[in-house]
C-alpha cells in the first residue's frame, strides 16, 4: 500500500486557514466600503454623484461573500476526509499524484490534486503544491472513477496517476 506523503488533516486544516483569511480580507473590505457610504464627506451634491450609493452597494455584494465564505468554511469544518486505499478508485475527498509520462528524466514531474467539495485554492504543504478541486470542476470529474496507472490527458500533456490517498 502506498504510503501516504502527508498528513490529509493538516492539508483540511490548511484549506481551513485559507478560507479565514479570504473571510478576514472580505470583512475589511466590507468595513471599508461601509465607511466610505456613510462618510460625512461622501453625501451626494447632486443626482449624478452617486459615490456613496456605489459604496453601498459595494458593501452588501461584500456581505454576501462573507455570508458564502463562512458557510464554505462550516461545510468544510464538518466535511469527514476520506482515506482511500490503492485499489480505491477516485472520489471526492482523493489527494492525487500525477506523474508527467513524457518527462523521461529520473526525476519525474509531478502534480499533486486534492478533490474537496470546495475548490478553486492551492495549498502549500510539506513543499508540495497541492492543487485544490472542487467536485464540480471538469479536472475532478475527468478524475473520478479513474485509479492508480490510468493516464488523464490536459491539453498536450499526458500524466499517469501515480498515487491516490
Amino acid at each position: 500500500m502506498n504510503t501516504v506523503p502527508f498528513a490529509k488533516s493538516a492539508l483540511k486544516e490548511a484549506l481551513l486557514a485559507a478560507l479565514d483569511g479570504e473571510i478576514a480580507a472580505a470583512l475589511n473590505a466590507a468595513r471599508q466600503a461601509q465607511e466610505t457610504a456613510s462618510h460625512e464627506g461622501n453625501k451626494p451634491e447632486n443626482q449624478y454623484d452617486t459615490l456613496a450609493l456605489e459604496a453601498a452597494y459595494l458593501a452588501h455584494g461584500q456581505s454576501e461573500r462573507i455570508r458564502e465564505l463562512q458557510e464554505t468554511r462550516i461545510l468544510i469544518g464538518q466535511w469527514p476526509v476520506p482515506d482511500f486505499s490503492e485499489d480505491d478508485t477516485i472520489a471526492s475527498g482523493a489527494l492525487i499524484q500525477l506523474l508527467d509520462t513524457q518527462n523521461n528524466s529520473a526525476q519525474q514531474n509531478q502534480r499533486w490534486l486534492w478533490i474537496a467539495p470546495v475548490g478553486g485554492r492551492q495549498l502549500v504543504t510539506e513543499g508540495r503544491t497541492i492543487a485544490v478541486l472542487s467536485t464540480q470542476a471538469p479536472l475532478a470529474q475527468t478524475l473520478m472513477r479513474l485509479s492508480i496507472g490510468d493516464e488523464v490527458v490536459m491539453g498536450k500533456e499526458r500524466w499517469e496517476i501515480g498515487g491516490v490517498w
